[in-house]
Order: C-alpha cells, then structure tokens, then sequence
C-alpha cells in the first residue's frame, strides 16, 4: 500500500471511531493486531494493551460501554518511516459519573493490506487524574451504600 493509502486507512477508523461506528472500526483490525498503551501498570480498567482482534475488540467495547464519545478528531497527522503518528483530540463523557473527559492520545500506529496491525497509544495526564477521579467516586458510593 502506498503511503496515501496507509493514511486513508487510518483517518478512516478514526472517523468510524468518532461517529460511533463500532463495526467499522473492528472490520478495519487486523486479525494479529498488536495494541500497546504506556500506562498498562496503573490497571486502569478501560486501558489496557491487547494482542488479537479478540483482546483489542473486548477493549473498544468496554471503552464504549464506558464512554459517551462526542468526538474523536486528528490534531496532527505525519508519516514517519512506515508509521502513522496522529495526536487525536478525544472529547467524551464517562457514562455512569457523567463526568467531561477531554483530552489528547498519540498514536504510532502501522498499516498493512488495508489493516491495523499495530498500534502504539500514549496517554497523557488527564486520563490517570480522571481515573482516580472515579475510583473516587466509586469508592464513594460504595460506602454511601453500606458496601464500603
């Protein structure tokens, strides 16, 4: 594929992602998808790296589960020796705290024969603060209701 093409891919499943396209997003995974994210060691439920379409896909689906997503857009784009690397704008609310999480996530992600075969996700300090905020919250609530 050419490089153009690569890149097509890619804004494609971003797009999917942000209209909510669940379908769309999973039909462009590669069946070996390797999904990376930096913060695997805070365990935070909704991110966690995956290898297979199986493990990436029970991810997406708990991120939507999770998320009300508003909008999901490329910030910056370029390719770099055979990789895409985007910062995507991510603008959602948390479905059950309805609390706004807005923020960016970097990619480094490959395309081949029209698939995602690998993607790299760096998350930055908003989504750790928003976590807690909700293990907060939810620590909380479990004691509001005599479970804490």
């Amino acid at each position: 594929m050419s490089r153009d093409e690569e890149i097509a891919v890619f804004r494609l499943a971003v797009r999917n992602w942000s209209e909510q396209n669940f379908e769309g997003t999973v039909a462009l995974l590669a069946d070996d998808v390797v999904h990376t994210v930096n913060v695997d060691a805070l365990e935070i439920p909704w991110v966690s790296s995956a290898t297979g379409k199986a493990e990436v896909v029970a991810r997406l689906q708990l991120i939507a589960a999770t998320f009300a997503v508003d909008a999901f857009v490329i910030d910056s784009l370029s390719y770099v020796d055979g990789e895409i690397r985007a910062t995507i704008l991510v603008y959602h609310m948390h479905r059950k705290t309805r609390e706004r999480l807005d923020t960016k996530i970097r990619f480094r992600v490959r395309v081949k024969d029209g698939r995602l075969v690998r993607i790299d996700e760096f998350l930055d300090a908003a989504y750790i603060d928003a976590f807690q905020r909700f293990v907060t919250y939810i620590e909380q609530s479990a004691e509001e209701a005599g479970l804490g």
